[in-house]
């Protein structure tokens, strides 16, 4: 995670975000970390400006879409979303609870053994909830790639 030297502030219809750190990155995607105007914890995806495409927008919105619906526990939601001013137009972001760890660093720190399975059972029943969700095909297959029933 590294700080950033001036917080972001991003406003939505029904709250205000101010975030302070980054916590990931990916290819089309940041997450920061800071939180709402009640002070509670959030974490906040945006579309990445250097690499937006209209193709990765479609992703956004469709992922966006997904986990608007979501009410697995073990896959996050999201809470409010909006759009941002970038260097080339505007940005969709969204907001989500932000948890104390994540599945990442209790790798990196190495998981105690009798911790594993339990968590590994919540992870296959987050991919479960997916796979027996029909919104999240459309998902899949914007990501490119098409899921298959599960066999009971």
């Amino acid at each position: 995670m590294a700080k950033l030297t001036k917080s972001l502030i991003f406003e939505t219809t029904f709250s205000t975000y101010t975030v302070n750190e980054v916590v990931g990155e990916g290819g089309s995607g940041r997450v920061y970390g800071g939180q709402n105007s009640d002070g509670a914890q959030i974490a906040l995806k945006i579309l990445s400006p250097e690499t937006v495409t209209t193709d990765k927008r479609r992703r956004f919105k469709n992922e966006l879409t997904f986990l608007g619906q979501n009410k697995h526990p073990n896959i996050v939601t999201v809470v409010d979303h909006g759009i941002a001013p970038g260097p080339k137009g505007v940005l969709p972001f969204y907001v989500m609870q932000r948890y104390s760890s994540n599945l990442r660093e209790l790798i990196r720190k190495a998981i105690p053994p009798e911790k594993v399975l339990p968590l590994f059972s919540q992870v296959l029943d987050g991919v479960e909830a997916a796979h027996l969700d029909a919104q999240l095909q459309p998902l899949a297959q914007a990501f490119g790639f098409e899921l298959q029933p599960l066999r009971q």
